[in-house]
């Protein structure tokens, strides 16, 4: 209703993306059970007793690539730079900071900048600082002979379990993978970065570095460039750790997940957010998209628009800075006051068979992730949210632009209408 001065809808009521569509990502969660086996149990309490301690639980959850595309494809459109709202059985969820750091656990805090903690690999090599000097014998120890190491590399190493090497090295390459492959992977191929070997010349530092804080920046700002353009298509990449907009939303409406047999410990309603986050995280999640969708459609469920609500929380969203947004606060005040959402409240949305019908002939230069979407109607792409395999670029938080085919003198270009409508573009 448009007196309420509500946010609008990105797509109209019932108009929304129809299909099998997808949320592409680039972190397997089966890779969590890999690392648990390759450390040793000191490293593993030490873990256990970190910020990383809530991940290293997700080893038995199944990240749904289609239940969050349903999700963001009912996105509400908010100048908020840093908060995410979808729609739920009519109902507003909210997905800010302090939403993500209640269910993950991660430290979300400010943070200095990683950017110029370490020389690029082999900078000063034998003549740097003393920082400088450990930062390259690290390296050395832990990709010696690899001069792009990737998370997928780590991986193969991993896979072995304690037969690999010393007990530290694990340690560290599984830092590394925790960062770089399940919190803020931004392509399919993730280089490691010089800057997080360097953090790991103190492992307390590095385990008490706020990556949640990087980690959602990574997932918003990627998620909120994203138009209807991108949700018509098959599938659509998303950087950083999209699972946690699934956990909010488990979180918001346990529904989703309870089984009508009875029995089930999240039934009941005595159950604090906190004891809620617990249960979601110990059980081995997957959620049933054709029951999410009639749960969504019956409209009887309950549902918490906002799942962190105590102080700190609204002050780790307040230190983002982020933007004022007057329906936005005319929505939370509504929320406060239980206002009665239903389906037909919201108003506004285009229809996503026109938008269908808009796209025009594919461009030379595209976005990393676009690139992703083409690929995967191609085929190339595997299915169920696995990494895309594709190279793109890693600047954090931003789409990385591949250059587009450029012919040599001499080479013989077909003058069809498309191939003509591309090279003018």
């Amino acid at each position: 209703m448009d007196e309420l001065g509500l946010p609008s809808r990105m797509f109209a009521s019932s108009c929304e993306p129809s299909g099998r569509k997808r949320v592409n990502n680039y972190f397997h969660l089966r890779w969590i059970d890999i690392v648990r086996q390759a450390l040793e149990d000191e490293h593993l309490d030490l873990l256990n007793n970190s910020q990383f301690s809530r991940i290293l639980q997700m080893g038995g959850h199944t990240f749904s690539v289609m239940f969050l595309h349903y999700l963001l494809s009912r996105q509400l459109v908010t100048v908020k730079k840093f908060e995410l709202w979808w729609l739920y059985i009519g109902k507003p969820i909210r997905y800010a900071i302090q939403d993500f750091a209640l269910v993950t656990g991660l430290d979300c805090g400010e943070r200095s900048s990683l950017d110029g903690d370490a020389n690029e690999r082999g900078i000063g090599r034998g003549k740097g600082t003393p920082k400088a000097k450990t930062f390259v014998s690290i390296w050395d120890e832990l990709f010696r002979g690899e001069e792009k190491p990737t998370v997928a590399w780590i991986m193969d190493r991993l896979v072995r379990g304690k037969k690999y090497k010393d007990p530290l090295t694990r340690l560290r390459l599984a830092l590394l993978v925790l960062v770089e492959g399940i919190l803020c992977p931004t392509c399919g191929t993730t280089n490691i970065r010089p800057e997080l070997v360097s953090k790991l010349t103190n492992v307390d530092d590095f385990l008490k570095y706020p990556w949640g804080r990087e980690s959602f920046l990574l997932s918003v700002r990627s998620t909120k460039s994203r138009t209807p353009m991108n949700y018509v298509q098959e599938t659509m990449a998303i950087q950083g750790f999209s699972h946690a907009m699934v956990l909010v939303t488990i979180t918001a409406c346990l529904s989703i997940i309870i089984k009508n047999c009875g029995g089930d410990p999240l039934s009941d309603s005595a159950l604090s957010t906190v004891d809620i986050i617990t249960r979601v995280l110990e059980r081995k999640l997957a959620v049933n998209l054709v029951t999410a969708k009639s749960v969504n459609q019956l409209g009887q469920a309950y549902v918490q628009s906002l799942v962190c609500t105590d102080v700190d929380g609204d002050l780790l969203n307040q230190s983002l800075g982020d933007k004022a947004d007057a329906s936005v606060a005319n929505m939370v005040s509504l929320i406060e006051e239980d206002y009665p959402f239903e389906h037909n409240t919201w108003s506004g949305g285009v229809n996503a068979d026109d938008v269908k019908q808009k796209k025009g002939p594919p461009r030379t230069s595209e976005s990393s992730d676009d690139n992703v979407s083409s690929a995967a109607e191609k085929g190339n792409v595997p299915q169920g949210g696995g990494d895309s395999g594709m190279q793109s670029g890693d600047r954090r938080g931003q789409s990385s632009r591949q250059q587009g085919h450029e012919p040599h003198t001499g080479e013989n270009i077909p003058l069809d209408i498309p191939t003509l409508l591309r090279r003018a573009a």
